[in-house]
């Protein structure tokens, strides 16, 4: 009896020690599986990105007619930048086939090991039910040798009940244990693999891509975009550029309305001025007493010289006296 008591007790803490395993496993790889397919999520995401950088890089190539070698430069960064991508869609799709799969499959391999430990438990509730009520038999009919026999024998059916499915349930665990470990490294070794597969052809197509960069000739693209700008600089002058006729009355006009806004401006001034009136009206005076001199002098000496003279020399000096006149008029 305390034999089979401190048996039950040993196939009760087994099971108990197996279910904690069990549900270990079961938290771990579920942890393991939302970290991985945020992961892949991440590498999917980075993928999209990687594909919209070369198509914008791939349209700017396109548009670009001047420079030449950064148009040729950035088509086959773009197309590396493609590559790239390709290859990163396809570490997408290994880490979802070989990594977050199997991952996912432990939630029912863990089911399945939990329901064979809830069998091993039943089992041995069934064991200590047939022993409970053989106890009763015996104490209320302990002569009745029929009854103990059929209490026993159920007894023993549910003892050897819960021995099969204890031996039944260790073979499973240490399956289990066997496939865990198993399957915890393989996927690990996947993960690390398609890693290295992905990041070693990246950085073979990134050096070629970092070549493609490097080859980009600045001065050349420079000299094509002086020439192409000095081109559209004589298209332009030609445009702008107005016939002869057009210029010279166009000259003509602004010098003669120069001239005519200079001469308004001085006479203005002039006659704006108080001081240049005062000067006008004496010059105006001196020039008369000018003349009025002259011409006093002119006929004092015409009368100086007509009392000695005879009539023919009053005649002549008559005569003399009209380019006199005529100069002061002139004057």
């Amino acid at each position: 009896m305390l034999r089979s008591r401190s048996q039950s007790s040993l196939y009760e803490q087994e099971a108990k020690f197996v279910q904690d395993r069990i549900t270990g496993v079961e938290k771990y790889f579920a942890e393991l599986c939302s970290i991985f397919a945020a992961f892949t999520r991440k590498a999917a995401r980075l993928r999209d990105k990687s594909d919209e950088v070369a198509k914008i890089i791939q349209t700017y190539a396109d548009s670009e007619v001047i420079n030449r070698s950064m148009s040729a430069g950035l088509a086959n960064f773009s197309a590396t930048l493609s590559v790239i991508g390709d290859y990163r869609d396809a570490e997408v799709q290994r880490l979802d086939s070989k990594v977050i799969v199997p991952l996912s499959q432990y939630a029912i391999i863990c089911k399945h090991a939990r329901d064979d430990v809830k069998n091993t438990f039943a089992a041995r509730d069934r064991e200590l039910t047939r022993r409970r009520h053989l106890d009763k038999v015996r104490e209320r009919n302990p002569r009745n040798r029929q009854m103990i026999s059929q209490a026993e024998s159920e007894l023993t059916k549910a003892s050897i009940e819960v021995s099969r499915v204890v031996k039944g349930l260790e073979e499973q665990i240490d399956s289990f244990e066997r496939r865990k470990l198993h399957d915890l490294k393989s996927i690990l070794l996947d993960f690390v693999t398609v890693e290295l597969s992905f990041h070693t052809k990246a950085l073979e197509l990134l050096t070629k891509a970092y070549q493609d960069v490097a080859a980009i000739d600045e001065v050349k693209d420079i000299e094509d975009f002086q020439n192409a700008r000095g081109e559209m600089n004589g298209e332009f002058r030609d445009t702008l550029r107005v016939p002869d006729s057009v210029a010279r009355l166009d000259t003509v006009g602004r010098t003669s309305f120069r001239q005519a806004y200079s001469l308004t401006n001085l006479a203005t001034r002039f006659a704006s001025s108080p001081l240049a009136s005062q000067k006008l009206a004496n010059r105006g005076t001196e020039s008369a007493d000018s003349i009025r001199t002259a011409y006093t002098n002119s006929s004092e000496s015409v009368q100086v010289e007509e009392y000695p003279d005879s009539t023919e020399e009053t005649e002549s000096e008559s005569i003399r006296e009209k380019p006199v006149r005529t100069r002061q008029k002139s004057m």
